[in-house]
């Protein structure tokens, strides 16, 4: 689909676009753009590597906060299409920064999280760099996540007010409500300060996404709002779903993180696929992943579970088609089980293309689940009980399956096509850009 806007876009975002990583919503929305007319502004220790775009800005958190203490050094650098390669200083912060995040990851401590908007609020990421990057791409619409870190919508703020350009907001994460975790009194009080950042940020944009039904219905309520729902796109042209045959034993797979409470859910389907395949090895699992998970833990595994490491993204749509149930996770029982009740994850978008049948484990208030229930485009389990009851439906009746990998392929091309959903995006890019020329 070629571009039909002549209006210049910067997306912000925390990681850099990385089509190597599943999280490509913005890439695949803009695919085809004018490459002149796009721009990726980003703060993560990442060096960018899409071919949506070719003019990059990073600020960068490990040299802000070196920037407090040495003036001379710089925390912001423009990277083009002829010099995005990663120097000597960038593969260093890259280190640091994946150890840290790693470190931090399995526990969210909120004291840290404060720490963090302190430094970043004391540090010099509004630079001349910063100011002659804007100032030289000239954006007519800034479109960014209405993320929940305080910095990341400080620096969108001021780079509406430099630029003058029209902004889009784009929810899809839960970051404005106390229902995730209402008993913690750090999440409750560091969420207060989020809300009231993101109201701030919400009066300076022109329009809004959202990127579910749950999602628009609350962010609208919230904020006052009336979002139009943008999810990634999928180009689907074949019928997928007609072309594989079930394979003996039955193949399941998953491929992405297992944090926030998903490797829980693991433990649980593992409870359940031992039961199943206590006389015979009925359905198998392979799980391709880059967290790292303890020995101990992996040698509570059965045999039909496989902990295969990480694969590139351009091999992920081939071992899909040669799985029949994609598995779709989230925790269930634990304390992050309401985490990603706003997300709708981009992996379901891709499930829906490959025209597999998905087998989907998470509380009944994600955003995810309810979608998947009103579509009937999965095998959803909703309790540790039903994780077992349902996956003995798919095995005992092969049937089944097929029949959902149809539903779910339909739910992709009747909801998700690529054409409808950029012309969404398009329409109010042109919408904005004239209003600015206007």
């Amino acid at each position: 689909m070629t571009n039909a806007c002549k209006y210049k876009v910067l997306v912000s975002t925390i990681p850099c676009w990385n089509d190597n990583t599943g999280s490509n919503t913005f890439s695949s929305l803009f695919e085809g753009y004018d490459l002149d007319k796009i721009a990726n502004l980003y703060l993560r220790e990442e060096i960018p590597e899409s071919p949506i775009c070719k003019i990059y800005f990073r600020i960068s958190e490990n040299l802000l906060i070196r920037s407090l203490f040495n003036k001379k050094i710089k925390s912001g650098k423009l990277y083009l299409d002829n010099n995005i390669i990663a120097d000597e200083q960038d593969t260093k912060n890259f280190i640091e920064t994946q150890k840290r995040y790693k470190k931090h990851s399995k526990n969210r401590r909120w004291l840290l999280l404060y720490a963090r908007e302190v430094l970043w609020k004391l540090g010099r990421w509004k630079s001349t760099e910063l100011d002659s990057f804007v100032d030289s791409f000239k954006p007519d619409v800034i479109i960014f996540a209405m993320e929940g870190y305080i910095h990341f919508n400080r620096i969108n703020r001021y780079i509406i007010k430099r630029s003058g350009a029209k902004a889009i907001g784009y929810f899809w994460d839960d970051n404005f409500t106390y229902k995730q975790k209402p008993w913690n009194i750090g999440y409750r009080i560091y969420r207060f300060f989020q809300r009231r950042d993101l109201i701030k940020t919400a009066k300076c944009c022109e329009y809004f996404f959202a990127i579910s039904p749950k999602t628009k219905t609350e962010c609208d309520a919230f904020f006052g709002i009336n979002s139009m729902l943008l999810t990634k796109p999928v180009n689907i042209e074949n019928d997928n779903w007609k072309n594989y045959e079930l394979k003996t034993p039955i193949k399941m797979l998953y491929t992405g993180k297992l944090l926030i409470g998903r490797w829980q859910t693991i433990k649980l389907l593992n409870d359940a696929m031992s039961k199943i395949n206590r006389e015979k090895t009925i359905i198998e699992l392979d799980i391709y992943t880059t967290s790292d998970i303890p020995q101990d833990n992996l040698n509570k595994l059965n045999k039909s579970i496989r902990i295969l490491g990480n694969i590139p993204q351009s091999e992920v749509l081939n071992v899909q088609q040669n799985a029949d149930i994609l598995l779709f996770i989230e925790d269930l029982i634990g304390k992050e089980r309401k985490t990603a009740r706003l997300s709708f994850s981009t992996k379901l978008t891709d499930y829906f293309r490959s025209g597999k049948c998905i087998f989907a484990i998470g509380d009944n208030d994600l955003s995810s689940i309810e979608y998947l229930k009103e579509k009937e485009a999965a095998v959803i389990a909703t309790n540790t009980d039903e994780i077992e009851s349902k996956l003995r439906l798919l095995c005992d009746n092969p049937h089944i399956i097929k029949e959902y990998g149809k539903k779910a392929f339909q739910c992709g091309k009747y909801n998700h096509n690529q054409k409808d959903i950029k012309s969404v995006l398009f329409e109010t890019i042109n919408k904005l850009g004239n209003r600015r020329e206007g």
